[in-house]
């Protein structure tokens, strides 16, 4: 019902975006909870001569831990690929001068070890 109010509410420029992000919404889930009684089964073959008294309920709360995760991830990764990181660079452009959309040139400053001593005329306090 969630996911009807979201496709529908959403614009037509909209709406393959937010279909891709609820289909990755679900397979995250789905991936998550693959994972999850995955961890759940190597868990209990690794404790398998310990006798576990273990209600089910906590088994499946502990299933349940890993569905979220994934439709985070899911969501993340989609969002990843609509995204654009980085700017096309034109091949005029170079970057070797300074950051930040200046001008300016790039501009050392002098050493200091190359000044020459100051001296004044007024004799030390010493």
């Amino acid at each position: 019902m969630l996911f009807k109010m979201i496709l529908d509410s959403a614009k037509d420029e909209e709406r393959a975006i937010a279909r891709g992000f609820l289909k990755h919404i679900v397979a995250g889930i789905a991936a998550g909870l693959a994972f999850g009684g995955l961890v759940l089964v190597c868990l209990f073959i690794v404790f398998a001569k310990l006798e576990l008294q273990v209600p089910l309920i906590f088994l499946v709360a502990a299933l349940l831990q890993f569905g979220p995760i994934g439709g985070l991830i899911g969501a993340a990764i989609h969002l990843s690929r609509i995204s654009e990181r980085t700017s096309p660079a034109s091949d005029d452009e170079e970057d070797d001068g300074p950051g930040g959309g200046t001008k300016s040139p790039v501009v050392f400053a002098p050493d200091p070890s190359k000044r020459a001593p100051q001296f004044s005329a007024a004799p030390s306090p010493g």
